[in-house]
């Protein structure tokens, strides 16, 4: 049996076994009498004291497992740590001490390591991202942590401009990612990023502060939103992606992206009528900016004694602009798709109504989202280009482009019609 301490702001909160493969987790008695006390997710509920996962429904590894990496950014953390892919309980107590949210996993809570930071000099993260992919990010790195996620990330402090790695109990303030490793298929994807999110602020969708900082290298860093200033000390705070509140393993991001799911998670939150609206506004910004990559794991929720609240939005980037084809965009498939839509071809202003009421929105409030989005993307999308462009290098310069006059122009046409 193998065992790790589950740990919130320094509150032992649980214990998590693996006993021949099947996995548990017992509540303490403290975190269950707790007055601040709260489930981890609703499929793990206090009031059991101890959830065990059967052969078919697993929601305890299903729960942590999602606070593991994906796809290459895992293989290339399980090799550094000696440690089968496919060992997710040994993954998650090498790298537990640093993930998202809240949790950390520990093999003793009664000894946290003392906390401290790391400066992190551009030269050395120059260095790190020079040796993408053949050795992960997070080599050389002095606390081990594991970040959700496909692409290469590292948790950082960033404190009066400068880069700090936290050491210890210190949680990070920032989440950094340089461009994606393949970029003959996936150009400039840190400016993607950064400019996408910038559309987002503009537009009041409700995202972290984000920033491009080169070191020469460009590298994307976006505020952490599960952190929280507490009597002048930073702490954590608990969130799940939307896998993790609704009990589903991450191979379900994209097959359950439905109405019928943001409906069940509408039946799970505190303030209905306002998380509706936010979810068909997210639901809409995709489409407008062609991110197809909008799946469940990429919904937060933030959890509180009373309820569940949705967090701020993150990882908005245009991918349907990559491709070989003069309009990549338009033969991609959409994530979240109206029915009888396929393609970003396909969309249509009503067909977009239509998801929205499939959630609950109405067609008169539909609408005028849709009207208000399609406008305040297109400025916003063009004020920003003209203000950064001199910031840009050509083949980033190339690419937003692309993505304003091709990717939102059409979009912003086909949901004016």
């Amino acid at each position: 049996m193998r065992t790790l301490e589950v740990v919130i702001n320094a509150n032992h909160v649980a214990t998590l076994r693996d006993t021949a493969g099947v996995w548990s987790l017992e509540y303490t008695p403290e975190w269950i009498a707790s007055a601040d006390g709260y489930d981890l997710s609703p499929a793990l509920a206090r009031a059991k004291g101890v959830i065990v996962d059967g052969s078919s429904e697993r929601p305890v590894q299903w729960f942590f497992d999602n606070l593991l990496p994906e796809e290459q950014a895992r293989s290339l953390l399980a090799s550094d740590a000696k440690i089968e892919f496919s060992d997710a309980f040994g993954l998650l107590g090498y790298y537990g001490a640093e993930s998202a949210g809240a949790v950390t996993l520990l093999n003793d809570p009664h000894l946290p390591a003392e906390g401290g930071l790391r400066p992190l000099p551009d030269t050395e993260l120059s260095e790190r991202i020079r040796n993408l992919p053949r050795v992960a990010l997070t080599t050389g790195a002095p606390k081990r942590m594991s970040l959700a996620g496909a692409q290469h990330k590292l948790a950082v402090v960033l404190e009066n401009g400068s880069l700090f790695e936290p050491m210890g109990s210190t949680p990070s303030t920032h989440i950094l990612k340089p461009d994606h490793s393949q970029r003959d298929l996936y150009d400039a994807t840190a400016v993607n990023e950064w400019f996408v999110m910038s559309i987002a602020q503009e537009v009041k969708l409700g995202v972290p502060a984000v920033y491009i900082r080169r070191v020469p290298e460009p590298v994307y860093l976006i505020e952490r939103f599960d952190r929280r200033r507490v009597n002048n000390r930073l702490e954590r705070e608990h969130v799940l992606d939307a896998c993790q509140m609704l009990g589903l393993d991450k191979s379900f991001k994209y097959q359950q992206a439905t109405p019928e799911t943001l409906r069940k998670i509408l039946g799970l939150v505190r303030n209905v009528a306002q998380t509706r609206i936010q979810l068909f506004k997210w639901l809409v910004f995709n489409i407008l900016v062609g991110n197809n990559d909008a799946h469940l794991k990429n919904l937060s929720f933030f959890v509180r004694a009373d309820s569940y609240y949705l967090a701020p939005h993150y990882d908005l980037l245009c991918t349907a602009v990559y491709g070989e084809s003069a309009a990549p965009w338009l033969e991609a498939e959409l994530v979240w798709k109206p029915e009888g839509i396929r393609t970003h071809a396909e969309v249509t202003r009503a067909s977009v109504i239509s998801l929205g009421e499939a959630i609950g929105v109405n067609k008169a409030l539909a609408t005028k989202i849709i009207n208000e989005l399609a406008e305040g993307v297109s400025n916003a999308a063009s004020t920003i280009l003209n203000e950064y462009a001199h910031a840009m290098n050509a083949g980033e310069s190339r690419l937003v482009r692309r993505i304003v006059h091709g990717v939102i122009a059409d979009m912003v046409r086909q949901l004016k019609d």
